[in-house]
């Protein structure tokens, strides 16, 4: 069994057990490229790809607030990892990953990156209904990957990746109903 059994809940060691009778090189290969788009590198020139195609076609609010968005979960995703100071998975493989387990930053930092954007693509009424569909789809499929590529490598337990997509959706909230306020005051 590749969970740590001292401090995870049966959930967590059920989901590390699955994850560990999975292993193929084709979902190896999958899963580092997720890692690569979650890396600290990858976050930022994605959301700063994102903000210069938001600032170009609606202004710069929404490249703000997205910028803002991610930068907010960074800040909030170091304070709770300080805060409860969870070890890592002991089995972790394959990948490099430093400092505390709990929250997944790289599944904060996804949901909210990818979610704003997909948000604000889906209420953009100058693009295409399918185009709206399609950018949905692609970021729930980068926010489930992005934290199966944490649970796969085993640098992850599963509540991690539950507290960081928790974590994330709340500053989704608050960006959104900031976005919302601006919107309103600006009328």
């Amino acid at each position: 069994m590749l969970a740590a059994r001292s401090d995870t809940s049966q959930l967590d060691e059920s989901v590390a057990d699955f994850f560990a009778s999975i292993h193929s090189g084709t979902l190896t290969d999958l899963f580092k490229a997720m890692t690569t788009l979650g890396s600290t590198v990858g976050i930022i020139i994605i959301t700063l790809v994102l903000a210069v195609w938001f600032a170009w076609k609606k202004g710069w609010q929404k490249a703000l607030l997205l910028i803002a968005g991610v930068a907010g979960a960074y800040a909030v995703n170091t304070l709770v990892k300080s805060g409860f100071d969870r070890a890592r998975p002991a089995m972790a493989w394959g990948i490099e990953a430093d400092g505390s387990s709990f929250p997944s930053g790289n599944a904060m930092l996804a949901i909210v990156m990818y979610s704003l954007a997909a948000i604000w693509i889906m209420t953009d009424r100058s693009i295409n209904r399918v185009v709206k569909w399609i950018a949905a789809v692609i970021a729930i499929i980068l926010i489930i990957l992005m934290g199966a590529s944490r649970l796969y490598f085993s640098v992850h337990y599963a509540t991690d990746i539950i507290g960081g997509y928790a974590a994330g959706f709340v500053i989704v909230c608050l960006v959104m109903a900031l976005a919302r306020g601006k919107r309103l005051s600006s009328r």
